[in-house]
């Protein structure tokens, strides 16, 4: 029977272990070949499927606590959100990186949130009667669904109560639905909504289905089930 010594370095404490001898032929494996926490951490970032995450960089509270809850549910279903600049950022012009981040994508989830509150005071036509005020979002929230949409990611769009609807925001101009977030309510009232749940459930499962038909050989030897 051979037996073998294993040291391993502690990076908490700064020093090395001997592992007590061990058996080549025992399956037990040494401490020294545990994953670290690092790598760890890197696994279950991987094992999730990359999804775009687009919103607003300006939030108020309620904003970033109903960010924050979004993201736990993304998490939830094992689908790893990304951002720009918050988890990656690449040495390209903003519109560069985003068209990047829609390539490497599987899905896409929009939040259009209450950015400035615009008093419109006239028009380019001499006496034309200006829109109603209104609140605006942000510039990308306009451009990012757009590339989205181009490239043929599953979309889930999310709208504050209060946002204007224009552009692909617009319910007659895009062929999907828009679920509203009323930002004076509880944020569990919007999250335990049947609606919600529903249109959350079937973008997953787009998303998944996309990415197991995406990743497949471009060499097919046998069966789609191989």
């Amino acid at each position: 029977m051979i037996k073998k010594h294993y040291s391993y370095y502690n990076p908490q404490d700064g020093k090395y272990y001997v592992d007590k001898p061990y058996s080549l032929r025992d399956n037990k494996v040494s401490p020294s070949a545990s994953t670290k926490i690092p790598l760890k951490n890197t696994a279950d970032r991987a094992f999730k499927i990359p999804v775009f995450l687009s919103h607003p960089s300006m939030l108020n509270t309620t904003q970033t606590r109903f960010l924050n809850r979004l993201i736990d549910e993304i998490e939830r279903v094992l689908l790893f959100p990304r951002t720009l600049p918050d988890t990656e950022q690449y040495p390209n012009k903003t519109i560069t990186s985003v068209r990047r981040m829609i390539l490497s994508s599987y899905g896409l989830i929009a939040v259009n949130m209450q950015q400035v509150f615009a008093n419109y005071t006239m028009t380019n036509i001499p006496g034309g009667t200006p829109p109603p005020p209104s609140w605006e979002g942000a510039p990308f929230l306009q451009i990012e669904p757009s590339m989205g949409y181009q490239r043929g990611l599953p979309l889930l769009l999310i709208k504050e109560s209060g946002v204007n609807s224009i552009g692909v925001w617009n319910p007659s101009v895009v062929p999907f639905f828009i679920i509203e977030w009323d930002s004076t309510k509880p944020l569990d009232e919007f999250f335990d909504r049947v609606e919600w749940r529903e249109i959350f459930q079937n973008w997953v499962a787009q998303v998944r289905n996309g990415y197991f038909i995406q990743t497949q050989p471009s060499y097919r030897y046998g069966p789609d089930d191989l």
